[in-house]
């Protein structure tokens, strides 16, 4: 004769589980109607983007250059921050010896 198996509970001698019950609780049905609101509202808002899209051409922006920033070039902070600071710790561990 074996023992209860692990994970079982034993209720009154009988080894089964107990049925699982498929309700939601209030918790989850609240979560469940909040979801079910979010994706109403997703689907709405994107089926009026789709229905504006096709009744209205399609418009893309081009940029005209600026005469004053045609000469413009960036500038690599990250690596003047990485330079500046190797200096830094060259100078100090220079003056340190």
């Amino acid at each position: 004769m074996s023992g209860p198996r692990m994970g079982m509970q034993q209720l009154n001698g009988n080894t089964r589980r107990p049925p699982q019950v498929n309700r939601l609780n209030s918790n989850d049905r609240n979560v469940h109607t909040q979801h079910e609101e979010l994706i109403r509202y997703i689907h709405d808002s994107w089926s009026k983007i789709e229905m504006d899209r096709s009744s209205t051409p399609t418009m893309y922006y081009q940029d005209e250059t600026n005469q004053r920033l045609k000469d413009f070039q960036p500038f690599d902070l990250e690596g003047y921050w990485g330079r500046r600071k190797l200096q830094n710790m060259n100078t100090n561990k220079h003056q340190q010896s």
